[in-house]
């Protein structure tokens, strides 16, 4: 009985793998996809005029001890805890990177169209 289970989930993992020629054009074109992304989070940035800057700080807080016979007494413990704040933007570094990034696409682009047609020579398409 716990076979079938065990059966199924093998064939659900292998499934999920991509094949060889969806695993190289997913590598080709990471570098493009990874710019493009860059390129709409600094927009987006620059529009809103802030970013959301996540910092771990030490907090003292009260707390219960428990002693080794089973007593308690009051005590303090530091804990670490994420504090967001709103953080300007540096307005000329995005910008100069928004440039940088738009001058970089066209090349990863054709990098990207060249290594997928590679992919498509390298693993043929199989009939269905």
């Amino acid at each position: 009985m716990t076979r079938l289970p065990l059966f199924l989930c093998a064939a659900l993992m292998l499934a999920a793998c991509a094949t060889p020629r969806e695993a190289c054009e997913t590598d080709a074109a990471a570098p493009y996809r990874a710019a493009l992304a860059e390129q709409a989070r600094n927009a987006r940035d620059l529009e809103r005029g802030f970013v959301y800057k996540t910092r771990f700080e030490k907090v003292t807080r009260r707390a219960t001890c428990r002693i080794a016979g089973g007593g308690v007494y009051p005590c303090f413990r530091e804990d670490m805890q994420p504090v967001t704040r709103k953080v300007p933007v540096d307005v000329r570094a995005l910008t100069a990177r928004q440039r940088e990034l738009a001058r970089a696409l066209p090349g990863l682009r054709r990098t990207a169209s060249t290594e997928t047609a590679q992919c498509h020579a390298l693993y043929p398409a199989q009939p269905a």
